[in-house]
């Protein structure tokens, strides 16, 4: 197995926010900046997620207790019934866009259940885990 090369990473996006730069390369090496538009940056995260997605399956998922979870305050939301016997939730990321997921009916009614106490709870009390 042969090790990866330590990679330097530039990102700068443009004074207007209409574009973003990106260099990468290896360490000690020139690297080409490539511009990118907002729809292009979107399609590449996406494209990197999946290959993350691709990457991680199969492998355990370790628990989110204890890990730093980027928080997104007050994003806009939405819920419908799901092709399957469950839910559909989505909302809107700003670094990843519309994010969604599908939830089966049990695990819809062990969150309403997981917020029902929550909401149970004195303000200032840690969030209940499920």
């Amino acid at each position: 197995m042969t090790a990866m090369a330590e990679v330097k990473l530039g990102i700068q996006v443009s004074e207007n926010r209409t574009s973003v730069s990106i260099e990468i390369a290896p360490v000690g090496q020139s690297s080409s900046p490539v511009e990118l538009d907002l729809d292009q940056l979107s399609t590449l995260i996406r494209l990197l997620g999946q290959t993350r997605c691709h990457m991680v399956n199969g492998r355990p998922v370790p628990p989110l207790e204890g890990r730093t979870i980027e928080t997104v305050y007050a994003p806009r939301w939405y819920i419908q019934v799901a092709k399957i016997d469950g839910s559909l939730l989505a909302f809107d990321h700003p670094a990843f866009g519309a994010v969604g997921f599908v939830i089966s009916r049990a695990e819809v009614a062990e969150i309403v259940q997981v917020l029902s106490e929550h909401l149970k709870l004195p303000p200032d009390r840690p969030s209940v885990r499920n």
